[in-house]
């Protein structure tokens, strides 16, 4: 089956992808074929399958995505493509969020085009922890011993690689947006979080000071790690 796959022309490996009756197998076979995209029609079949399809599939055109992004950028600059990858940022596969973020550190232009977007994401995620925290309170208290919860451990999943793809998509017209999340983010108990955010401020031009305070003060090596030898406080 494979070998079959692997022998079609590019025609006939769109149209395995664009037939939602062909089984997953198939269907990953032809994402691994692609080697490059030259019509919208087949961008849009391709980017399709980035969400709304199972884990395999979606994590094959995600890898699929970042290999050839570079190449085929002109048919991913569009609302339907674009809502397809901000969405995949926070997928609850990391394979796939990893390859979303490689794509927006290897396309600058790309990720700062989606900043909005992707502040817009982080903020009602924020929204939704304060929500959750006024009856929990277990994202700020190490005494807290529900560190198991699927609905918490679910929105710091999402946090952490909206994070991470923020680190890519500085726009100067969103620093007080940005700080603005960063100065919540950097209270997380979550070391993850704190680590993220030291990233993004790290990176920022003329970052707040006394942010830069709380990082560097970090009882975790791996946030205070961010800003080691590359800021110096007096």
């Amino acid at each position: 089956m494979a070998d079959e796959i692997l022998r079609k022309n590019d025609s006939e490996i769109f149209e395995i992808l664009k037939n939602e009756n062909e089984d997953d197998f198939s269907r990953i076979f032809a994402l691994l074929k692609i080697n490059k995209i030259t019509n919208q029609e087949d961008a849009d079949i391709f980017i399709n399958l980035l969400t709304n399809h199972s884990n395999p599939i979606r994590e094959a055109c995600a890898i699929k995505l970042d290999e050839i992004f570079n190449i085929n950028k002109i048919y991913f600059d569009n609302d339907f493509a674009k809502n397809k990858i901000i969405n995949a940022i926070s997928d609850i596969n990391p394979n796939v969020c990893r390859s979303i973020c490689s794509v927006f550190e290897k396309n600058r232009d790309f990720a700062r085009a989606l900043a909005d977007e992707l502040i817009k994401k982080i903020n009602l995620i924020l929204d939704d922890i304060k929500i959750y925290e006024k009856e929990n309170k277990d994202f700020f208290n190490n005494k807290i011993k529900n560190k198991k919860n699927h609905a918490k451990n679910k929105k710091l999943f999402s946090l952490y690689w909206l994070l991470e793809a923020l680190t890519y998509s500085y726009r100067e017209e969103n620093y007080s947006e940005i700080v603005k999340i960063l100065k919540y983010t950097i209270t997380f108990l979550d070391y993850t979080i704190r680590e993220k955010t030291a990233k993004i401020l790290i990176n920022l031009p003329n970052p707040p000071y006394d942010l830069l305070e709380i990082v560097k003060s970090d009882q975790n090596f791996y946030v205070k790690n961010q800003v080691y030898d590359k800021m110096t406080l007096d």
